[in-house]
């Protein structure tokens, strides 16, 4: 559980980044936490997104967690390519859903703690 709060403060940094690129500036944030688990869920308003960019998106996050980064290289996130930011994001966490419904992009988000 070291650093648990930066770590989740840096995915929901990257992640709000991320809606703001697709042009979103009403984004709302839900975080609960306990001792064993991180919730993230994060949605906003987005006109136009591509069902390829939504199958992207669910890929990186899904990206397998590597423990290894998160205790070394967590602190990364924010001097890299976009892209690149998302896959640390998919590799801090354990699991992923993304949904694209009514015009609302919304990321549901696990992170188990340990």
């Amino acid at each position: 559980m070291k650093f648990k709060v930066e770590k989740n403060i840096k995915i929901i940094n990257e992640l709000i980044a991320y809606f703001y690129k697709l042009g979103t500036i009403d984004v709302h944030i839900d975080l609960n936490s306990d001792n064993k688990n991180s919730y993230f869920d994060i949605y906003g308003q987005v006109d136009n997104i591509s069902k390829d960019e939504l199958e992207s998106l669910a890929s990186i996050l899904n990206t397998p967690r590597q423990y290894e980064v998160e205790n070394y290289y967590w602190n990364l996130g924010g001097e890299c390519e976009f892209d690149s930011e998302l896959t640390l994001v998919g590799m801090m966490i354990n699991s992923a859903k993304v949904s694209y419904k009514d015009g609302i992009l919304k990321i549901s988000i696990i992170r188990e703690e340990n």
